[in-house]
């Protein structure tokens, strides 16, 4: 299951007035992975928050799976947060709460009575190596353990639509691999869309069908190949590439 998305002629304007996206049209087309790039303020991170229904805009329409956000009933809108898998790019969280309970939240708040709760965490757990820190509390576990559970509990639900922004961000090579993996065999087996924002060019560009880049709110188009002239080259994440302990951003 997948969904496509789309803006049109969207404008997001702050309290102060100033526009963070101004009439931008975009479309996400479904099953592809599209990575929105660009420096802090571009609007990248707005886009995950309308695609997501935590924000509206200020004009314009945000559009997934043929339904305008703006017009869902309260039921319609949980129904389709079900659908949408949400990475933050930091805290996102419980810090009193196990990572076990974390993963297992939108199973627990969304899915009612899952028979197999413990084994489909557990399952996610592997999958994104976190089981050692299971049973401790977030707030005791590392950065990495927590970018890697946020992960995990974005993919519980096998949402149709996934936004992660930085999904990257202070992984080492081997950890971001791993996140990599786990979101591009579900795209590749079950056609889940994929929006990703990169702020810091850290994004491997083997894992992304398409770029588009945010400047000052407006959306440009430029070849995928290709990183903009005023941003560092993208590092990757490809095994043959890389090894050892390099550093993509951030730390524990």
């Amino acid at each position: 299951m997948s969904l496509d998305a789309a803006l049109d002629r969207v404008t997001v304007r702050d309290d102060a007035g100033r526009a963070v996206l101004e009439r931008v049209t975009l479309s996400v087309v479904r099953g592809e992975a599209i990575a929105l790039c660009g420096h802090n303020g571009g609007g990248k991170t707005t886009v995950l928050r309308l695609l997501a229904a935590m924000s509206q805009p200020t004009l314009g329409r945000v559009v997934v799976g043929g339904r305008d956000l703006s017009r869902l009933s309260y039921k319609e809108l949980r129904e389709h947060r079900t659908r949408v898998g949400l990475v933050f790019e930091a805290g996102g969280l419980w810090a009193n709460r196990s990572v076990r309970d974390n993963i297992a939240l939108p199973l627990r708040y969304h899915a009612g009575r899952v028979p197999d709760l413990d084994l489909r965490v557990r399952s996610l757990a592997e999958e994104l190596d976190v089981v050692d820190e299971l049973d401790l509390p977030s707030h005791r576990v590392n950065a990495s353990v927590r970018k890697r559970a946020l992960v995990a509990r974005a993919l519980a639900l096998d949402p149709a639509l996934l936004l992660c922004d930085e999904p990257q961000l202070g992984l080492v090579a081997t950890e971001a691999r791993r996140v990599a993996r786990a979101i591009e065999r579900r795209r590749k087996e079950r056609g889940m869309t994929v929006v990703y924002a990169d702020h810091d060019g850290l994004l491997d560009p083997y894992v992304v069908t398409r770029m588009v880049y945010f400047e000052n709110g407006h959306v440009f188009d430029r070849p995928s190949a290709l990183p903009p002239p005023d941003r560092p080259s993208f590092v990757g994440v490809l095994p043959q590439a890389l090894g050892g302990a390099h550093v993509l951003g951030g730390g524990a």
